[in-house]
């Protein structure tokens, strides 16, 4: 199915199609090493396909209002939009995980409170 094949239903508005023209792009680029990265006039005339009123104006505003957008954009501008890669979270996922040397010195540590000894 090509992306001008996209009716405008109660599921695909604008936005939805915005959403699945970048998952498209984000999947070709999938196993490669590029990030994945589109002229944003290519980008804003796949979406013509489907809207003939898309713009670089709507591309911000459905930025700034749709919360998933902020998963797949990682920057635009006038020029490009780049995008996270496929299957790669926005954010790096924070943790909160000691480095093993630590881990392994606190449980030695605790051990040897436990058995009454000074510790390390």
């Amino acid at each position: 199915m090509r992306l001008h094949e996209f009716t405008h239903g109660p599921t695909n508005t604008p936005e939805s199609n915005l959403t699945t023209a970048l998952e498209l792009i984000r999947n070709r680029y999938k196993d490669t090493k590029t990030p994945p990265k589109i002229s944003t006039q290519s980008l804003i005339n796949l979406v013509l396909n489907t809207d003939k009123t898309f713009n670089y104006d709507a591309l911000v505003a459905a930025n700034e209002s749709n919360p998933a957008m902020k998963n797949i954009i990682k920057s635009f501008n006038k020029d490009y939009v780049e995008l996270y890669p496929a299957g790669e979270p926005a954010e790096p996922e924070q943790t909160n995980q000691e480095p093993d040397e630590d881990v392994v010195a606190n449980m030695a540590n605790a051990a040897a409170k436990k058995d009454g000894a000074a510790g390390f």
